[in-house]
């Protein structure tokens, strides 16, 4: 039951020509890992999943009654045959975590079945319980009571796959039963925008439909994935398979077995990506890492990172971007402590920040407040506008802009928020007014109706607002 993406449609390129180019003294690929005997360690803690949904009437459609005809009042036990509701069947796969019976699949093989039967390798049939499941993260765990200690397998790290490993891949494809294949890893930390936390794994593996949630194994027969998804325009493999990896999928299920559920935390941070301005002006050898744009008042991270900061890894993760940064964030469970290391002032420093469980939103009752009056505008002479601090401190509101001003012909608009310049981060009118102060060209970082973006701004003698 692997998820499809749309077909894309790639030009063929000429690869006989560079065959005939090859240097005659490249090395020999590594060979691959002895694929039976990591199979044969493996199988027996790998289950076929089949999950079952009573099918729900169409919208609009009108159940029949047992017996058609003019209507007529009924006793109680009439004997009226009642026929029972037809259901849709899912295959999928999934794998023993623990000796005592925990199975790890994916969300979307087990969503909404009314019952779930779990078959070993072994041709026993059991029915699975569901204790939990992370809808973002594409991840269940069942339970089985077999009255005795199963085989399970050992998670692995994914975060030290290379491309070119060989990994195996053992499901139920189509439904045929257990079925083992091999490949390498073809790429990392894909994107292919199935859910907020998407750093899949990339396999020419053969991956079909029925092996979603089941292991991927390193050379070493540990579990360093989950197979989720498959790219193919024909319904088959076409050698472009995604897993979860191990660094997602073990916290997860660790969480889900311990409370039900995956409860993320909150590092009460506001992350932007590190522009080329950033870059510059700070010296960096690239562009790499999120920079902080604020840190909550008495949150997690107050007092420990500050705006301007260069978040570079997170437990040891380098982090490439925000993206990267919220997928960091998400394989650990509120009241863990994330170790990170930042550059501050050209130099690196680390924090342990305890990451904490995101603050609820007051009501409205219990939020709401006396109407205060607005502030007054601050005029910035050399911009040409007039701000007010932003609610939110995250930077200061554009009110008002000149018609010919400097920011009117750079493109700043009224409701516009003026988050920095260059790489200082502003909170109110002062701050803005005094890192304006004696220059003549400026790169605004700004957010607007698109998203940030950065914009130059010559200045002149302005006018007010």
């Amino acid at each position: 039951m692997s998820m499809t993406l749309p077909k894309l449609l790639v030009p063929l390129l000429p690869v006989v020509a560079l065959a005939a180019v090859a240097p005659s003294c490249r090395a020999a690929p590594p060979a691959p890992p002895a694929i039976a005997k990591i199979a044969r360690a493996a199988l027996p803690a790998v289950v076929d999943i089949e999950s079952i949904d009573p099918m729900k009437p169409k919208p609009g459609a009108l159940a029949k009654p047992a017996h058609a005809g003019k209507p007529t009042a009924h006793k109680a036990d009439t004997g009226t045959l009642i026929v029972p509701p037809r259901a849709e069947q899912a295959l999928g796969t999934g794998f023993f975590i623990s000796p005592k019976g925990y199975i790890v699949t994916n969300h979307h093989v087990i969503a909404g079945a009314a019952e779930i039967k779990v078959t070993l390798h072994d041709g026993r049939i059991f029915t699975a319980k569901r204790i939990g499941a992370d809808k973002k993260a594409d991840l269940a765990v069942l339970k089985i009571d077999a009255h005795r200690a199963l085989p399970y397998l050992r998670f692995g790290d994914s975060g030290k796959l290379e491309l070119g490993d060989w990994v195996v891949a053992i499901g139920n494809p189509f439904g045929l039963g257990f079925s083992v294949s091999a490949g390498v890893v073809s790429a990392l930390h894909r994107n292919i925008g199935s859910g907020p936390y998407d750093d899949f794994i990339q396999t020419d593996a053969a991956i079909n439909r029925g092996n979603s949630g089941g292991p991927m194994l390193d050379a070493h027969g540990h579990v360093v994935g989950v197979d989720s998804a498959i790219y193919s325009p024909s319904g088959g493999s076409v050698g472009i398979g995604f897993a979860i990896p191990s660094s997602m999928v073990r916290p997860v299920a660790e969480a889900i077995i311990a409370h039900g559920k995956m409860s993320r935390g909150w590092a009460g941070l506001r992350i932007e990506h590190v522009s080329e301005d950033m870059r510059t002006a700070w010296h960096l050898a690239s562009a790499k890492g999120v920079v902080v744009a604020g840190v909550v008042p008495h949150g997690p991270a107050s007092g420990k990172l500050a705006p301007s900061d260069v978040i570079t890894t997170i437990d040891g993760k380098p982090i490439a971007d925000a993206h990267g940064f919220k997928v960091a964030l998400a394989e650990i469970p509120a009241g863990q402590v994330a170790h990170v290391a930042y550059r501050r002032d050209g130099a690196i420093h680390d924090a342990a920040i305890t990451i904490a469980p995101p603050p609820h939103p007051a009501s409205p009752a219990a939020s709401a407040k006396p109407l205060q009056a607005l502030p007054k505008p601050y005029d910035i002479t050399s911009l040409g506008i007039a701000v007010t601090t932003h609610p939110g401190a995250r930077g200061v509101t554009v009110v008002k802009v000149g018609k010919h001003s400097p920011a009117a012909r750079a493109g700043l608009r009224p409701d516009m928020v003026i988050e920095a310049v260059g790489p200082d981060f502003v909170t109110t009118p002062k701050a803005l007014e005094d890192l304006l102060a004696q220059r003549r060209s400026v790169t605004l970082m700004v957010d607007g109706p698109k998203g940030l973006s950065w914009l130059s701004v010559s200045l002149g003698a302005g006018r007010k607002a």
